[in-house]
């Protein structure tokens, strides 16, 4: 895995500047913050904020689970899990940008005592075995190649009888277009196709619970999306043709979006 592909990828630099930016620009003030002001820019995966929301209600969260975020980048994900299902979240990610970012919203809506952020590799999770009652990603294994250690990962810090929830991007049918989100080019970009995926998920000790195709769904999500001043663009270089890119994907079906929890019995 090429770390500093992956995190040049995700990196712009003045990020917390440009976010307040685009919040002064639709009306609200970076000094009194809610959690729902920021989902327009920190649920930066397909379906947005509906997307964590109809996978936190998949995977059953209850208040005071413990959850960790693998590539938690802003936080979006984590802020809703806190404030809305009443979780306690790790959030793990390997842009240090996206880290300090996610560190200090987290203060501005007032969950820096529900949720962690730390720098961190996926690949050699930071956690003793059995921390966790849900290990949580969402668009994140696209730039992972080694799998099959991802998913040995998950398991290794799972609670016995905890769960993996994954909202996540698949291969289709034929090569995709590029450039997108997660790849400017074919090198960090790893989709598998379904069987491999669901073949890893197995060969961990996972047992798939629900699997949920929303290709459909993602592509009709990007077809309607309208640029604002506080959107994905603000994260990530020439966002707009990737998005654009990401449509023609999932409408082509070269590109699949799949929302999955599997159990781990332990």
């Amino acid at each position: 895995m090429d770390y500093e592909a992956v995190a040049t990828q995700y990196t712009q630099g003045n990020l917390l500047e440009r976010i307040f930016g685009g919040l002064l620009a639709v009306g609200k003030d970076p000094e009194h913050l809610s959690v729902e002001d920021l989902t327009p820019v920190d649920h930066f995966h397909t379906l947005g904020p509906s997307a964590t929301a109809g996978l936190a209600d998949a995977a059953g969260l209850r208040e005071g689970e413990v959850v960790l975020d693998v590539g938690s980048g802003l936080g979006g994900p984590a802020r809703m899990l806190a404030a809305r299902y009443g979780c306690l979240v790790t959030g793990l990610d390997l842009t240090p940008e996206f880290c300090t970012a996610a560190g200090e919203l987290n203060r501005r809506v007032g969950l820096q005592d529900r949720i962690v952020i730390q720098e961190g590799n996926a690949l050699a999770l930071p956690f003793p075995e059995n921390s966790f009652d849900v290990v949580w990603t969402m668009h994140v294994s696209m730039n992972i190649a080694d799998k099959a250690g991802l998913f040995d990962q998950f398991a290794r810090v799972l609670k016995p009888g905890g769960r993996l929830a994954f909202f996540d991007l698949i291969a289709g049918a034929g090569d995709p277009i590029f450039p997108l989100p997660w790849a400017d080019e074919p090198s960090i970009n790893h989709l598998v196709a379904e069987d491999e995926l669901r073949t890893l998920l197995s060969a961990a000790g996972f047992h798939v619970q629900h699997w949920e195709d929303l290709t459909a769904e993602g592509a009709a999500f990007f077809a309607k999306l309208t640029r604002s001043p506080l959107g994905p663009h603000l994260l990530i270089k020439d966002m707009a043709p990737k998005m654009d890119n990401l449509r023609r994907n999932l409408e082509s079906g070269r590109v699949r979006a799949i929302r999955s929890v599997a159990g781990f019995p332990g």
